[in-house]
């Protein structure tokens, strides 16, 4: 190695001494939590995906329940489950119904 590629790879080694930021961790997304806390030391924020799934559950077997049983909830049928999520529904009319 000459003198030059010496002297560039110093510099090289001073800009990224410079330029790192060690002390704030990167905005990491949760799919990769397990090399987030190998790298930082750090869990990742837990998500909710988990309680959704088992909330969606739940939500699905009481329609197939009330679908099956022919069983109103609320006054609410399963047809007219079915049939209010196939409607079209304008934004603008159901930001006035609330």
């Amino acid at each position: 190695m000459n003198q030059s590629e010496k002297r560039r790879k110093e510099l090289l080694e001073s800009t990224r001494a410079l330029y790192r930021d060690s002390r704030i961790p990167p905005a990491v997304h949760p799919r990769y939590g397990n090399v987030y806390s190998d790298l930082y030391g750090e869990e990742a924020p837990a998500g909710s995906l988990g309680l959704r799934v088992v909330l969606c559950c739940i939500l699905f077997a009481a329609f197939v329940m009330m679908d099956y049983k022919d069983v109103k909830i609320a006054q609410v049928s399963s047809q007219m489950v079915t049939q209010t999520i196939e409607s079209d529904s304008d934004l603008a009319e159901v930001w006035k119904d609330l």
